[in-house]
């Protein structure tokens, strides 16, 4: 397990903030899930990748809005803390 994975389920979150954290990890998967099928395209020689620019462009905002609406909850909920308890 890397330092990042073992700080990360030292977290505890509320609902709320669980919910935020996984809205915001959905919108990551989709953001890369259209730049690989953009990268296949490409190499696959389609002329038409361009078309993904705008679903990428898209996709990257509902992430920077998901990503911030979770910072922002933490920032003002202040729900999450390292527990002491876990390893």
């Amino acid at each position: 397990m890397s330092g990042l994975e073992g700080s990360m389920t030292s977290l505890v979150y509320c609902q709320e903030a669980r919910q935020l954290l996984d809205a915001f990890g959905e919108t990551v998967r989709e953001l890369t899930r259209l730049h690989e099928e953009q990268f296949q395209a490409i190499v696959g020689g389609d002329l038409d990748s361009t078309r993904f620019d705008d679903l990428i462009f898209m996709a990257n905002e509902r992430k920077h809005e998901a990503k911030y609406a979770y910072l922002h909850h933490l920032e003002t909920h202040r729900c999450s803390t390292f527990d002491a308890t876990t390893d």
